[in-house]
């Protein structure tokens, strides 16, 4: 009996060897679901950060050998972001037509737009994000291995909508200051602000996590990573002679002259992410 309980003790081991030595030496692919806390850095004194920025993000991932404890790590991803801002003691405002706000040059180009007063905007943008990041792996202790990793999470921009709470006016020719008293509280909801956001982002960062080999080849990986943002959010255009496409403004004291500005933000994140990997 004990013989036979040493063969198939030895047998486990051979067996639970050979599998992890494959997860360390093959190509690994899966799906991915993080969570993702961002901090908002203001470049600007007319909006203020009104909270912590939140992604949800779902995709698949490619983890490619190098060596067995060196990789490389890429894919793609779906950020689903929300950032919030609300304005400062200085009012700001947007002309709108319908679900559309409208930029400088738009907004003079149109007939039928009306004026609305922003007091605060969550801003959800969607972003396509890969990865490229080097892995750094320990050899398995039991079922267990951890990684270290760090390099870069590039976006691009595939859709940006806002959900803004404020005041309406009743046309573009309103003015804001002498017609204050004719302004109707309104949310706007699934509002399109365009050419206003980088359609390109970029954060670096590193991360540390645990990978457990729960069966056969099949690896599940928990990691928490923290990456630091280098690119602007929003387009700056704050000059006379770029602020054509700016969609915000303010206006001088009698509410006659307006003078168009853009948002400025970088952001850094803490992100908190599980894989299953095959």
């Amino acid at each position: 009996m004990k013989h036979i309980l040493l063969n198939l003790l030895f047998g486990l081991i051979i067996t639970l060897s050979h599998a992890q030595e494959a997860v360390g030496k093959r190509i690994q692919a899966g799906l991915i679901a993080e969570l993702g806390a961002g901090m908002v850095e203001m470049g600007t004194n007319k909006l203020e950060n009104d909270g912590l920025g939140i992604d949800l993000s779902i995709g698949a991932n490619i983890n490619f050998p190098i060596t067995e404890t060196i990789g490389f790590n890429t894919g793609l991803e779906i950020d689903f972001t929300t950032l919030q801002f609300k304005t400062s003691n200085e009012p700001v405002y947007y002309n709108f037509n319908d679900q559309n706000v409208l930029s400088k040059e738009s907004a003079a180009a149109s007939a039928n737009d009306k004026i609305y007063l922003l007091e605060t905007r969550k801003q959800k943008p969607v972003f396509l994000t890969i990865p490229t990041m080097m892995i750094f792996r320990t050899k398995y202790i039991g079922y267990l291995r951890y990684f270290g990793k760090f390099g870069l999470r590039t976006s691009f921009l595939a859709s940006n909508k806002t959900e803004d709470t404020g005041y309406e006016f009743p046309s573009s020719t309103s003015n804001p200051v002498a017609d204050d008293g004719l302004k109707v509280n309104r949310s706007m909801e699934n509002m399109k602000p365009k050419n206003e956001m980088w359609f390109i982002k970029s954060l670096a960062g590193f991360a540390g996590g645990t990978e457990w080999n729960f069966t056969g080849t099949t690896t599940l990986m928990a990691e928490i990573g923290f990456y630091f943002g280098f690119t602007e959010l929003f387009y700056n255009r704050n000059t006379e002679k770029s602020d054509s496409k700016n969609t915000l403004y303010y206006t001088n004291d009698a509410g006659d002259e307006a003078t168009y500005f853009s948002n400025q933000a970088m952001y850094n994140q803490l992100r908190f992410k599980l894989s299953i990997l095959f």
